[in-house]
C-alpha cells in the first residue's frame, strides 16, 4: 500500500470475505497501520469516532444496523491476568461479530475459539509512506 487511499480500497475488498464471526489478529511495529486500518474498517462499516483503545484495552462500536466491532489493543498488556480481568473471553459469547485485536502477537492463538474465523494480519513498513500487508487464516 502506497497511501491511505490504497489501504482503504484494500479493506473495502477484503471485508466482504470475512465470516459473521471473525477475529482479525493484527501485528506490526508502532506506526505500521494497525489503528489506521481499524478506523478505516469501522468507517466502511458505518461506525464513527473510532479511537485507539490503548489505555482502555477494549472499545466497542456499533453501526445503525446493529453490527458490532470490538477493538482490543494488547500493547499495554502485562500478563494473562490483565487479559482475564478485561472481559476479553466474554467477547466470544455473541453469535456474530467482528473482533479486531492489535498487538495480537502478545496472545497465544491456540486459546482462541475454534468456531470463529481467525485471520492474522501482519503489517510491515516498507518506507515512511508505504506498507506491506500479509493476511492468512490461522
Amino acid at each position: 500500500m502506497k497511501n491511505l487511499i490504497e489501504l482503504k480500497e484494500f479493506w473495502k475488498e477484503f471485508l466482504p470475505h470475512l465470516s459473521d464471526r471473525c477475529i482479525l489478529l493484527m501485528s506490526g511495529d508502532v506506526g505500521a497501520g494497525k489503528t489506521t486500518s481499524v478506523q478505516m474498517i469501522a468507517e466502511i462499516l458505518g461506525m464513527r469516532d473510532v479511537q485507539s483503545p490503548s489505555f482502555a484495552i477494549h472499545l466497542r462500536y456499533e453501526n445503525a444496523e446493529g453490527k458490532s466491532l470490538d477493538h482490543i489493543d494488547l500493547y499495554r498488556l502485562k500478563d494473562d491476568d490483565d487479559l482475564e480481568s478485561s472481559g476479553f473471553w466474554d467477547l466470544f459469547a455473541p453469535k456474530q461479530g467482528l473482533i479486531i485485536i492489535e498487538w495480537a502477537n502478545r496472545l497465544d492463538f491456540d486459546y482462541l475459539p475454534l468456531n470463529w474465523q481467525r485471520v492474522e494480519v501482519k503489517f510491515e513498513k516498507t518506507s515512511a509512506e508505504s506498507r506491506k500487508i500479509l493476511c492468512r487464516v490461522v
